[in-house]
């Protein structure tokens, strides 16, 4: 194994894909420059990869060749993650400085120190930004020694002896100081520093002691990606396959671009088979994930189908279900493919069913609901109208209590004696007694056959009103029915 004591090892160069990343003061210039590389790094990678990643089709899309956006850059190496290398350490560790976390832990360290120390560092790391690594290493050195507990210092400086002046035993000492300081501070930025110690010592060939930074690093950051990737790197070289394929795994699982970066790197060949078992077995894993899915949600819409089939055969309903299909017909052509990028892809397409199927369950739901109000509407009205119809004819039934007066008049009309040719009124007191009781005889019995015969219709017009109507009965069936589609649509 060649060692690179006086020079940069080529993992520590810049690749082509990063070459216009360089230090300088905007900051914010440098993370997007960086943002927009990563994209032509992911698809130099995929574009080679091979048919276990990423079928043909799918690089033909060009639809994984995504740049890792800002907020993940401003994130240093842990948002990074697979885009990172060193050869934009410098740069990377610029925009580490500008984390809120790290200032807020600066902020806590310098709190004792005077004015002057403060402004010191700041002066250096102007002096580091504009590339004057001389001058930005005098006034580091000179900050150290004023504050020597300050972590970022012995980073800075680490950096300049590893990239700038190849001085790879001076920049172990002050990694090493770096770790020393930052552990009680801040387990990220110790794990960061262990990362570039590790790196030293692969360069020296001590790629054991390599690992034991590498691994202590994860254990200090268990969701540290880029260090779970060095890791497994150093396994690999130690012909460790276990060990190395349950890092990679991991890393691959925070981000899925480790495919490829491990597939590029040289580093891995000795295990080559592992990765490719490796690969194999995430593949076929997110393969029976979605071929279960894939089986529910086909059960769920074949139902949905027949249902909807036979709600537009009863009902006039607008139903679609193209998004579904669609949704569907993308699901079976990643499945085709048969990679574990399309495989992935096409999880998260199931992922996204449930909304699209909820959204059409729920637009056909709103439309039987409002079949059930307008079926619900003309069952009134036909109530409503049948009820007018009843009112109007008990109203008028009133009118036979106009025989009751009409009675009277009758029993008046049989007071009078009639003679011949003539009507003359009997004035004799019996005769008088006599009519006066055939008058109260007609009137009374003429007043009770009239209210007997106004009540005795009056129930019969009020019990026909209650006998309910066929075309209601005929519409309250088509109510069951809809209802009946609503139950069972939310079943499915």
């Amino acid at each position: 194994m060649p060692l690179y004591l006086n020079e940069l090892a080529p993992w520590e160069r810049k690749r082509q894909y990063y070459e216009a990343i360089q230090l300088g003061k905007d900051v914010r210039t440098q993370t997007e420059l960086i943002s927009k590389s990563t994209k032509a790094m992911i698809g130099a990678k995929i574009a080679s990869t091979n048919a276990i990643l990423s079928s043909q089709e799918r690089i033909s899309e060009g639809i994984d060749n995504l740049s890792y956006n800002i907020d993940r850059v401003e994130q240093g190496i842990a948002g990074l993650q697979a885009a990172f290398e060193w050869g934009i350490s410098e740069v990377v560790w610029q925009i580490e400085q500008n984390r809120a976390v790290l200032r807020d832990i600066l902020e806590i360290l310098s709190a004792p120190l005077d004015t002057q120390a403060k402004e010191l560092r700041k002066r250096a790391e102007g002096a580091y930004a504009n590339g004057w690594s001389e001058d930005a290493l005098e006034d580091f050195l000179e900050s150290e020694r004023k504050n020597r507990y300050d972590f970022s210092i012995h980073i800075s400086i680490g950096m300049i002896y590893l990239f700038q002046k190849i001085d790879k035993d001076k920049a172990l000492e002050y990694f090493d100081k770096a770790i020393k300081y930052a552990r009680p501070n801040s387990g990220y930025h110790t794990s960061f520093a262990l990362l570039h110690k590790g790196l030293i010592k692969r360069d020296l060939g001590l790629i054991e002691e390599a690992e034991r930074c590498a691994s202590e690093a994860v254990e200090l950051s268990p969701d540290f990606a880029e260090a779970m990737y060095q890791n497994a790197q150093y396994n690999a070289l130690l012909a460790k396959p276990d060990k190395s394929v349950q890092l990679l795994k991991k890393a691959i699982e925070l981000d899925v671009n480790y495919c490829e970066k491990t597939s590029h790197e040289k580093d891995f060949e000795k295990i080559g088979s592992s990765i490719t078992n490796l690969f194999i077995q995430l593949r076929d894993k997110e393969a029976a994930k979605a071929r279960e899915r894939f089986a529910l949600i086909s059960k769920k819409i074949d139902r949905f189908d027949s249902l909807l089939r036979e709600i537009t055969n009863q009902e006039s309903v607008e139903a679609e279900n193209k998004d579904l299909r669609k949704c569907l017909d993308r699901i079976k052509e990643l499945m085709r493919r048969n990679s574990y990028r399309d495989y992935l892809e096409a999880n998260r397409w199931i992922d996204g069913f449930g909304p699209l199927f909820e959204k059409a369950r729920s637009n056909l739901e709103t439309q039987l609901e409002r079949i059930v109000g307008s079926y619900d509407s003309n069952i009134y009205n036909i109530k409503e109208d049948k009820s007018k119809r009843k009112s109007d004819a008990i109203d008028r039934l009133e009118y036979i209590l106009f025989c009751i007066p009409l009675s009277f008049f009758l029993g008046i009309r049989g007071c009078w004696l009639e003679g011949p040719g003539k009507e003359v009124i009997d004035t004799s007191l019996s005769n008088f007694g006599h009519a006066f009781w055939k008058l109260i005889t007609i009137t009374f019995w003429g007043s009770i056959i009239t209210i007997v015969a106004y009540y005795i219709l009056k129930a019969i017009i009020e019990s026909s009103g209650e006998k309910v109507p066929l075309a209601v009965r005929g519409i309250e069936g088509k109510i069951d029915r809809t209802n009946r589609f609503i139950d069972d649509l939310n079943k499915i």
